[in-house]
């Protein structure tokens, strides 16, 4: 035999077991409730209860043959003296064949013990009688149920039963009951036993009902709270209240069933009361049968339970709008609904649990068996007529198997979860593992392609359309942003892992915030966002890592930015409870209160449609909460949102109440300067950072004589100090108050070339964004902090170095201009001066000094420098013109346009060569000659010199060639030389227009500083 036909067999056992168990305690029920065999039977309307004494726990039942008068209502007092038709019926009677009476008068005589008390007390309960009785006692109306009424008008159903305790000091008791019933089709008889017993037997009766009913009544009202409750705390499902619905009509089944004047405070008539417990009556078990679909997995969508959903819904339209008459005849069809139904669910339910063999489904089976017990014995008393206390084991087991069912399912699923959750860790612990090896393995490619589209993007020669060009711009912003993500998933696998540690120090919010400004410029792109920061130079410094500082409100002010398509961002802070509190302020798209509940959940985003897995806010904050703060958000959709955090502030006695507004005196930092000894070659280095401590440390390591350092502490005085020599090194830092390391390098670079003076960035951070940022803005090369000494020292003496190479190149340049003085320019000036000895002796002296001053000048070692003032420049030029004058008299014109009062410095040899090339490739090479024009104009921002000739002009392709990067043979080694001199010394270049035998306009530009 398999072992799945022995789990069968022994689970069907367990239900059979399970049966015979239910069954059993309710024929025990039965047995100590049943009456005993020797009551006595009515016979001819007397109840002869002579020979025995009354229990006070047993109370007898009224039935036989009671005395009826049918068609009288006969008063009490009157009914020896007056003669009416009389009959018996049997009481209970389950004739339907009697003949419909709608009023009558039922009469029993109670013979008593002679040895019985006077006082003695006694009770009697009468049934719910169709549907009107009033009932009387030895002639004396003692309680009713409705209104007795010969006539519908006067009359009024209830069909609620009654028990009445009184006192009875005669022989004997006389029991007359009117009954009336012009509300249904059906006689008005007593189909329900009377009951008759001492007050003391009735009450212990009565007082097993009520327990039985407290019983089932508390079991069903805690079965819906707890449901209640489930629905508002935990699980706010409709179907959740179906359970509370389902658990309240039973119960209100129950109790209608127990005693019908209960909806009486209804005010309604007998038909109305009648079609609601109708409808009470099919609803509990329309619940019921809805609760086992619920509870059932494997049938729980089988077609069957829509039939019976139908049925019962169609069962509650005809109760509503069908007389009650109709009702009471299709009232067995209810029945047989009721029973089909319950066995259906019954059969599933043990069917699942056969085949399913769970301990969960065993619970379903109980329940499945406790309603299929109370069916089967509801089926026997409509047959038998039993009359004992309310059952209420059969709802105890429903509850129990429903209990059960619940919490074994609750473990079931907790072990569920349990193991969910395990393997929900492991599979956590291994996409960790994943995006961070996958992070790394991305960040070569990626960087890759960054540096690669850069390249070709800052390729001068590329040939890129510039829609072309600005979409390759996207795309390197797009891998910037991809390298944020990278970050922050590297990030986020740490702080999970506790390995990312925090390094503090005294950190000033204000030239971070600057920094971190200047660094997110990029990502604006087109948006038109003004960033700006009212936090005032006297605010105190905060104690936090200066790495994960940057970090945080990169994050923060980069999600803002995503955001904000238009409009502000703005850091302000103050101090609150010792605490810097910084708070970010956009004006952007905002979020409704279901976003901001998902921002910190890892890999949420604010908006469906953006891109990022949602990182950053999460590290944000757990990077504030590793300093001991908070980071709070309040946002409002369409205006913008308020980011704040807390950061503790550095050591020190600081006053809440202090007014941090900027003064308009501000004072800057006097620089501090190293002067070693006077030495043959010393390198000037100029340090900018706002830490004194910082300043000393990277001074001390530049303290050898071959340096000369001077250290500033903020941009404003590094700018003025620039201006004062010449510096072979500037050393700044990213971070600095109001003007950012990062926009000094900009202003660096509007005077310097990369070449003429070389920059090293201290940057807190090796991240692409910040290396980037650096370098975008004119950084020749970084170091991170913390400073490690010998890096510093390596990197600043290559650019050291780089520059003192430079110099010497461009010093050989110059000496290369001066070898390209020309052996027959030597020749023919010399001739000169030889023919005019013998022609014009004073022509030849003034030859001879012009001549002399120009070699002079050509070979002044001012010429090595890299500028030299106008006024010198122009000296070598009218020496030049001059003798070139004297050579071609007539055929060489010079005219001059000089603004006055011109003072700037020029690259040296520059304006000579341009215009020895005006005279010799573009006057001299017409038969006529032609005229130069020198012309040097003052502008407001810069100086522009021009030399103008009205020569040949320059063929096309030649021009091309001038104005393209190529060393091309056709240019020459002057005109080209002095074109890249202008390049890197001022960003600019010759600026060249020519025509064909018109002649030619060579320009460039001084900027003033």
């Amino acid at each position: 035999m398999s072992l799945l036909k022995k789990a069968t067999i022994r689970h069907s056992l367990f239900i059979f077991l399970i049966f015979i168990l239910l069954t059993t305690l309710r024929l025990l029920w039965l047995a100590y409730f049943l009456p005993s065999s020797n009551q006595p039977i009515a016979q001819e309307g007397i109840f002869d209860i002579r020979d025995q004494q009354l229990s006070d726990e047993e109370v007898l039942n009224l039935d036989g043959e009671w005395l009826y008068y049918p068609g009288s209502l006969i008063d009490p007092l009157n009914i020896n003296t007056q003669s009416f038709e009389q009959t018996t019926r049997t009481v209970p009677m389950r004739d339907s064949k009697t003949t419909i009476q709608r009023y009558g008068t039922y009469r029993l005589k109670i013979l008593l013990n002679h040895d019985a008390p006077e006082d003695h007390r006694y009770a009697v309960r009468i049934p719910a009688v169709s549907t009107a009785s009033a009932l009387y006692i030895n002639g004396k109306l003692v309680e009713q149920s409705g209104k007795v009424a010969t006539d519908s008008h006067s009359h009024k159903g209830q069909a609620a039963p009654y028990t009445l305790y009184f006192t009875n000091k005669q022989p004997e008791i006389d029991l007359i009951l009117h009954v009336s019933n012009f509300d249904t089709s059906v006689s008005s008889n007593i189909d329900k036993r009377v009951l008759f017993g001492s007050a003391s037997a009735m009450a212990h009766h009565q007082m097993i009902n009520d327990l039985s009913l407290a019983t089932i009544s508390i079991t069903l009202i805690l079965f819906a709270l707890f449901s209640t409750l489930v629905f508002f705390f935990i699980n706010p499902k409709p179907i959740v209240l179906l359970f509370t619905v389902g658990f309240l009509l039973p119960l209100a089944d129950e109790l209608i069933s127990y005693d019908q004047s209960i909806i009486t405070w209804l005010h309604l008539d007998y038909v109305w009361s009648f079609k609601l417990s109708t409808i009470i009556y099919l609803g509990s078990s329309f619940f019921f049968i809805q609760f086992m679909r619920v509870l059932l997995v494997t049938y729980h969508n089988a077609k069957c339970f829509q039939w019976l959903c139908a049925f019962y819904f169609l069962s509650a339209f005809f109760t509503v709008v069908l007389p009650i008459d109709w009702l009471f005849a299709i009232n067995p069809f209810y029945f047989i609904l009721y029973v089909v139904s319950f066995l259906f669910v019954v059969v599933l339910a043990l069917r699942e649990y056969l085949e399913d063999q769970k301990q969960s489904t065993a619970f379903i089976a109980l329940t499945a068996l406790g309603a299929m017990n109370g069916i089967i014995w509801a089926y026997i008393k409509s047959i038998y007529v039993f009359d004992i206390p309310m059952y209420p084991f059969d709802y105890l087991f429903v509850m129990l198997g429903f209990s059960g069912y619940w919490f074994k399912r609750f473990f079931e699923n907790k072990e569920q979860i349990n193991q969910l959750i395990a393997k929900l860790q492991k599979d956590d612990a291994l996409k960790d593992e994943f995006l961070s090896s996958s992070s790394q393995k991305l960040w070569d490619p990626t960087n890759k392609m960054i540096t690669l589209g850069q390249s070709i993007y800052d390729n001068p020669n590329n040939k890129l359309m510039t829609d072309d060009k600005h979409n390759l711009k996207h795309l390197i912003d797009i891998g910037r942003s991809m390298s944020f993500t990278l970050n922050d998933i590297l990030d986020f696998t740490r702080l999970k892992e506790g390995n990312l540690h925090l390094h503090k120090k005294n950190v000033s919010i204000q030239s971070i915030v600057y920094g971190v400004f200047d660094m997110l410029r990029f990502v604006i792109g087109g948006k038109q966002i003004q960033m700006n920061s009212t936090i005032p130079r006297a605010f105190p410094n905060v104690m936090v890592d200066e790495n994960r500082l940057i970090q945080i409100l990169f994050n923060l002010l980069h999600n803002a930015i995503k955001y904000t398509s238009a409009g502000s961002i703005k850091i302000s802070a103050h101090i609150e409870n010792n605490m810097a509190v910084i708070h970010i302020r956009d004006t952007g798209l905002g979020m409704d209160d279901d976003i901001q509940s998902r921002l910190f959940s890892p890999y949420e985003q604010g908006n469906d449609n953006n891109d990022g897995i949602g990182l950053g806010l999460l590290i944000s904050k757990k990077l504030i909460e590793l300093h001991g703060g908070t980071l709070r958000i309040h946002s409002i959709p369409n205006k913008g949102s308020d980011v704040y955090f807390t950061l503790p502030l550095a050591e020190g006695d600081f006053n809440e109440e202090q007014s941090y507004i900027e003064e308009e005196d501000i004072h800057i930092p006097i620089e501090e300067h190293i002067s070693p000894p006077t030495m043959e070659k010393q390198f000037k280095i100029l340090m900018v950072d706002d830490d004194p401590v910082n300043l000393t440390i990277m001074r001390s390591l530049f303290a050898t004589p071959e340096y000369a350092v001077t250290t500033v502490t903020c941009s404003e005085k590094a700018l003025e100090v620039l201006q004062q020599d010449d510096w072979d090194l500037v050393i700044i830092d990213a971070m600095l108050p109001y003007i950012s390391g990062y926009a000094l390098i900009e202003s660096i670079r509007e005077h310097y070339s990369l070449l003429e003076l070389p920059v090293l960035l201290l940057t807190a951070r090796s991240y692409s964004e910040d290396v980037y940022t650096g370098f975008a803005h004119g950084a020749n090369d970084y170091v991170t902090k913390p400073i490690n000494s010998l890096e510093l020292k390596v990197r600043s003496r290559a650019l050291i170095d780089l520059k003192y190479s430079i110099n010497q190149r461009l010093h050989l340049e110059t000496a290369w201009l001066q070898a390209q003085i020309q052996p027959h320019f030597l020749f023919n000036t010399l001739n000169s001066i030889a023919s005019l000895s013998t022609i014009d002796t004073d022509r030849m002296v003034d030859l001879m000094h012009h001549f002399g001053e120009y070699l002079h000048a050509s070979f002044d070692v001012r010429n090595l420098q890299r500028v030299v003032p106008l006024k010198d420049e122009l000296e070598l030029v009218r020496s030049y013109l001059y003798i070139n004058q004297q050579r071609f008299g007539n055929l060489l014109n010079i005219e001059w346009d000089l603004d006055d009062n011109i003072n700037i410095e020029i690259p040296p040899i520059s304006l000579q060569t341009l215009i020895e090339n005006a005279i010799c490739h573009g006057v001299l090479k017409q038969e006529e000659g032609g005229t130069v024009c020198i012309r040097i104009k003052d502008f407001q921002d810069h100086v522009a010199v021009s030399v103008v000739d009205d020569g040949v002009g320059i063929d096309p392709s030649i021009l091309d060639e001038l104005q393209s990067s190529s060393n091309s043979p056709n240019t020459g080694v002057g005109l080209r030389n002095t074109d890249l001199r202008l390049k890197r010394i001022y960003g600019q270049r010759l600026q060249i227009k020519s025509t064909l035998n018109e002649g030619t306009t060579v320009t460039f530009h001084i900027p003033k500083k």
